[in-house]
């Protein structure tokens, strides 16, 4: 790709639409220590379609509530200030994106499946190793973002992305598509974040999530996320799912292990075998989530 070409990719993502004022307000209000649960609440108030989503997923499985969240209130009490603006952060995410062809809804319905997953993946894992689960689940569910942009930019060069997303390409991937755009979708995903102001934790979970061990800060949160994105596609490739997976990780992640042991992780073919069910099982479980973000 010409420098012209990779310009004219971070051109046109600069100028895709900003989030919503609700997103602006749920961060402002969450980033003041001196702020509380009306303020959170006065925030959202005025978006009814966002008040909607976060009381559908407040009563879903999801969180297995026993009551019935009726009111923002209620549920600012009871899923707590962060869980609520992950939810709000998400939603609007998936709403900028909604213009997309209906030619194209395959596309963009698979890439949102994988992303799901691997959000599914992330909370597993995170709610093992006594992370906070709603920030890693929100973290995998727009990892890829950058590839959702670059497809609204340069749907040619998409399709080549998306041709470098077999197992056999895992490994050299983000290289591949660097030398071809003179970037990479991880990068699109920071530069697109950034613009809209999200909390540096989910920057550099975006970022790194190919390359966690050049992280600074976040170091074990941005693992989480590469494990979840490898494991999310290999519960989705059904041939896969009986062999053992051990092994593919330490292939495919050739940085991998030395970044665990550093981190302290102990994983290993047990370890992911169980992450693995989980997922298969919250997949079960969890799949309305989904429906509620896309619609």
């Amino acid at each position: 790709m010409s420098l012209k070409q990779h310009t004219s990719i971070y051109e046109q993502i600069d100028s895709l639409p900003s989030l919503p004022a609700t997103v602006s307000r749920v961060l402002s209000v969450t980033s003041d220590p001196e702020s509380c649960g009306d303020d959170l609440v006065n925030a959202i108030l005025p978006d009814q379609a966002m008040c909607a989503a976060i009381l559908k997923i407040a009563n879903s499985a999801f969180f297995g509530i026993p009551r019935e969240v009726a009111t923002m209130d209620k549920a600012v009490n009871v899923l707590g200030f962060n869980e609520v603006h992950n939810i709000v952060l998400g939603k609007a995410v998936f709403n900028s994106f909604r213009k997309i062809p209906a030619s194209s809804k395959r596309t963009v319905d698979a890439f949102w499946q994988h992303s799901f997953y691997c959000a599914l993946a992330a909370k597993v894992i995170a709610e093992d190793l006594k992370c906070p689960p709603s920030e890693l689940f929100i973290a995998g569910l727009i990892h890829d973002i950058g590839k959702l942009a670059i497809f609204l930019t340069s749907p040619d060069e998409y399709l080549f992305i998306l041709d470098q997303e077999c197992l056999a390409c895992y490994v050299n991937s983000h290289e591949e598509e660097q030398k071809r755009l003179g970037s990479n979708h991880s990068l699109v995903g920071l530069r697109l974040l950034t613009r809209w102001m999200f909390p540096m934790q989910l920057l550099t979970m975006v970022g790194h999530h190919h390359q966690p061990e050049k992280c600074v800060n976040y170091a074990l949160y941005t693992t989480i996320i590469q494990i979840s994105d490898l494991l999310s596609i290999l519960v989705a490739n059904e041939e896969e799912q009986t062999t053992d997976i051990y092994p593919q990780f330490t292939t495919l992640l050739p940085r991998g292990k030395a970044l665990w042991e550093q981190l302290n992780l102990n994983i290993n073919e047990d370890k992911l075998q169980q992450w693995r069910q989980e997922l298969l099982a919250s997949i079960e479980k969890d799949g309305a989530i989904l429906n509620i973000f896309t619609s």
